[in-house]
């Protein structure tokens, strides 16, 4: 199960699915809301995004062959 995370994790498709999904139809829709966890809720998904992001392309970017 780990290592099924940990190559999901690794997956640079699946990041840019999650990207795609959250900046077209999740994100405009929760930092744009009028209650305030729905507002957190967004942001906190954007922030774990971007520190996946970085995650995997520091990882891409650092790969020796």
């Amino acid at each position: 199960m780990k290592a099924l995370l940990a190559r999901a994790l690794d997956s640079p498709w699946l990041l840019a699915f999650c990207v795609l999904l959250y900046l077209g139809f999740v994100g405009p829709q929760l930092i744009s809301a009028t209650s305030t966890p729905a507002v957190i809720a967004g942001l906190v998904l954007l922030v774990l995004l971007a520190a996946w992001s970085y995650r995997l392309l520091s990882r891409l970017l650092r790969h020796k062959e």
